[in-house]
């Protein structure tokens, strides 16, 4: 793929002017005609003699795209009880993370994890009915996920018996407290601490030296 560059000059149709004519690529505020999204700083093949976008280069495609499935969003709300909220700051602790950024790919990975595996689908609806899970609920979780993820999941979740997305992210808690914080899936522990760093976590290794 080339890869233009802010002043590079090229040739497109101009949908404004209605002809063939001579651009420059600049940076622009994209309008989405389909959803009214503007994206900023995008880069685009801009007219000479109208001023007006005439081309968007393979390259911005992806940083369209990504606006158009952040607008597809939705957001998963569910109350907890404040001992469950901890399990989040213990897990941040545990991978020297910060809770603000690694609470969402926490949440996103386990709902990730639920729709592809009935057996830790199963677990988390055990999990969500035991002991531990109760208690009155005044911590609140709010998490954007795309769409998809979450009709996958809920459909994963119904399947299992789970009840609520509050039981979900109960359940799903103090599975990766049991995952994590007693070892009891080193795999998934690992797949999770990759996720930590990518949030700004240390490796493995910074980590000893703490």
């Amino acid at each position: 793929m080339h890869l233009y560059r802010e002043g590079d000059a090229s040739e497109a149709i101009c949908h404004a002017c209605q002809r063939r004519v001579a651009t420059r690529f600049a940076v622009r505020t994209v309008t989405l005609p389909e959803t009214g999204i503007e994206v900023p700083d995008v880069l685009a093949a801009v007219c000479d003699e109208c001023g007006q976008v005439a081309a968007i280069p393979a390259q911005s495609a992806p940083k369209l795209k990504e606006a158009r499935e952040r607008r597809k969003a939705e957001e998963l709300e569910a109350r907890i009880p404040s001992h469950l909220d901890d399990v989040v700051h213990l897990l941040s602790d545990h991978f020297a993370a910060a809770v603000a950024s690694f609470r969402p790919s926490l949440l996103r990975f386990y709902l990730r994890e639920v729709a592809s595996d009935p057996e830790l689908a199963a677990r988390v609806r055990s999990l969500s009915a035991s002991d531990l899970a109760q208690g009155r609920a005044r911590a609140r979780v709010s998490l954007r996920a795309p769409e998809g993820l979450l009709r996958d999941v809920r459909q994963a979740a119904r399947l299992a018996g789970i009840g609520s997305d509050a039981d979900l992210i109960r359940g799903i808690l103090l599975a990766a407290k049991e995952d994590v914080l007693e070892g009891g899936a080193p795999e998934r522990r690992l797949r999770l601490g990759g996720a930590a760093q990518a949030e700004g976590a240390p490796r493995p290794a910074e980590l000893a030296v703490r």
